[in-house]
């Protein structure tokens, strides 16, 4: 994950299983794809390279980061080939600067962040590593109704948005899921696109 102390190895060494049925990583796979344009990704709390070696083979150019050294050393045993590129550090302040076509924060990654000022400077360092045409794509829980009204990590959908105004995001498209199934006041989820305002 992206917190500034990271995860041990224990957790680094648990992850993939425990996150092995999370996600269709075909479907997952194809929409980040057409949408990184170009084709140049960063995946920020990269982890084991879940996501980002499945990227790199389907032909993007991936690059991640994550400050957890026990995450990045799993990644690495996984990917011989270095098909990902990769840095450690926050997510807040990523360590490398290229534009990229497409910035990915993935499986409630931005809820690791300690609170709304870390999610608004994360979002600025997104904002100024985007391409003229770049995205953001983000996913995340949404809090449990009965939950509103008390502290919560979790941003609702009306917070990324305003997140993404404030460092000229517009939010473009915003689904359930990757399998862009339509996003409702019930789903468990959100999958929402932003992109820069010109």
């Amino acid at each position: 994950m992206s917190t500034r102390t990271g995860h041990g190895e224990a957790f680094a060494r648990a992850y993939d299983r425990l996150h092995a049925d999370r996600d269709d990583i075909p479907t997952l796979v194809d929409f980040v794809r057409t949408r990184a344009d170009p084709g140049v990704l960063l995946e920020l709390g990269v982890g084991t390279g879940r996501l980002a070696i499945p990227l790199a083979k389907a032909g993007v150019r991936a690059y991640g980061v994550d400050a957890s050294a026990s995450m990045l050393a799993r990644l690495r045993a996984k990917d011989p080939e270095r098909l990902v590129t990769v840095f450690e550090g926050c997510m807040t302040e990523p360590p490398i600067t290229a534009p990229f076509g497409c910035v990915l924060i993935a499986c409630d990654t931005l809820a690791a962040l300690p609170d709304r000022v870390a999610w608004a400077k994360c979002f600025g360092a997104v904002a100024q590593r985007l391409s003229a045409d770049g995205r953001l794509i983000i996913e995340g829980a949404l809090p449990d109704p009965t939950s509103w009204g008390r502290p919560t990590r979790i941003p609702r959908p009306e917070e990324l948005d305003l997140l993404g105004r404030n460092v000229a995001l517009r939010l473009t498209e915003r689904y359930e899921d990757y399998a862009q199934r339509p996003f409702t006041q019930v789903s468990p989820k959100c999958v929402s696109v932003y992109q820069r305002v010109l």
